[in-house]
């Protein structure tokens, strides 16, 4: 697992409650029948009928939740890699939200969509295996069992691989989920200062590594160095909590002796301070510029223009932000292309999402074939087919704006 990686899941720690280690559901217990209300796209699936034929994966997700959202163009990807597998994601929303969900998504969304029946399926599933957070996809093989379950876009499609090629071992599986059951239960020790506990959990987490791990992608776990980066990301959310209700100065120096004290090597806290004062002042321009503060925006637009110490994807989400969100009254055009510029320039270019940011701040200013231009180049540089899709459909926009010499949004 790369670092930022781990990063994400630490961070996660912090508002996610840990699987529980009492969860009555086990790897390669029987899959519970599908409890549905209604099926929005797709053939009904029972579970039942697909036994000694079909892999299925069943995810749970919800329209309101961002990472769902992004792991829908995961899911439809793998759908289309894996033919013979079906997968089906459910919500427990009300029938008509998410029909209208799925409508918008169209082929985006490529595979059994359902809402679940008074959360029936949830239970035998969710709250089976002790799991509060969504997106969360469970693998049920063609003996109609559970044999997976984890994030949707964490090792979904190797376990979908080894299962159609007869390698996937479900001792070691099973194994694998009670360390990463353990694995939650380390982390809340440490976050709630239980030594003891995660003394005794770090110890039987390293053993676990070595026999069936990695227990965190391609990164080996050493409970000590867990443990600090943990610690680090606590200490971390509590200054920037700290600084955001400008605590006094005793305070902040205290924080920063605790991230000191476990701040990786590679760590800059004037660097850090510098990107939250960036991120602050952008909030104070869009929350000006959605009430359409026109006396403060001026003096706030000069000092974005003029910010220091923001990465190329703060210029980007920037940018973004001033060229599409809809809370914006007054949009600043011209500060949009400065900031999607900025992007451009910080990431050399090669970046897809920024080249499409830039392309629309192209657009938007009345560029429209220096906005096609870009918007091939975000096509291009687009790893994701998923994303090159939605890239071309722009695309097509702009090119239609070209020849009708109309431009539209």
């Amino acid at each position: 697992m790369k670092t930022s990686i781990l990063a994400t899941w630490i961070a996660a720690l912090l508002i996610v409650p840990a699987v529980s280690l009492a969860a009555e559901g086990r790897i390669g217990d029987p899959a519970p029948p599908l409890k549905i209300a209604e099926w929005i796209k797709g053939k009904p699936v029972n579970l039942a009928e697909l036994k000694g034929k079909k892999i299925a994966v069943i995810e749970f997700w919800a329209t309101w939740c961002g990472p769902c959202r992004q792991s829908i163009p995961h899911l439809t990807e793998l759908q289309k890699k894996f033919p013979d597998v079906v997968i089906v994601g459910i919500s427990d929303e009300k029938v008509e939200t998410v029909r209208s969900f799925v409508q918008r998504m169209g082929d985006k969304m490529d595979y059994v969509v359902a809402v679940d029946q008074d959360e029936q399926t949830g239970k035998a599933y969710m709250e089976a295996f002790g799991i509060d957070g969504i997106p969360h996809a469970f693998v049920v093989d063609k003996e109609g069992r559970i044999v997976w379950h984890g994030h949707p876009m964490d090792q979904l499609d190797k376990v979908l691989d080894e299962l159609q090629t007869g390698k996937f071992d479900l001792t070691k599986a099973r194994k694998q989920a009670e360390a990463r059951a353990k694995l939650e239960a380390f982390a809340q020790a440490v976050l709630t200062g239980d030594d003891a506990k995660a003394n005794a959990l770090g110890k039987e987490l390293e053993a676990a590594d070595a026999e069936v791990g990695p227990l965190l992608g391609d990164r080996k776990f050493q409970a000590d160095e867990i443990r600090k980066l943990i610690q680090f990301r606590m200490a971390l959310a509590e200054y920037q909590e700290a600084l955001l209700r400008d605590a006094p100065d005793e305070t902040l120096g205290q924080l920063e002796k605790r991230l000191a004290a476990s701040a990786p090597k590679e760590f800059d806290l004037e660097s850090y301070k510098q990107r939250l004062a960036n991120a602050r002042l952008f909030n104070q321009y869009a929350r000006a510029a959605s009430r359409n503060a026109t006396n403060e925006l001026p003096a706030l637009a000069q000092k974005l223009r003029e910010t220091k110490g923001a990465t190329a994807e703060d210029y980007n989400e920037w940018a973004w932000t001033l060229l599409t969100d809809e809370r914006i009254q007054q949009r600043d055009l011209d500060l949009a292309m400065h900031l999607a510029q900025a992007a451009l320039d910080a990431s050399g270019g090669t970046n897809a999402s920024i080249l499409d940011t830039y392309a629309r701040a192209l657009f938007d200013t009345g560029k429209v074939r220096e906005a096609i231009h870009y918007q091939k180049k975000a096509i291009a540089a687009a790893e994701d087919e998923s994303l090159r899709e939605m890239f071309r459909e722009v695309l097509s926009q702009y090119e239609a704006a070209a020849r009708t010499n109309t431009l539209t949004r």
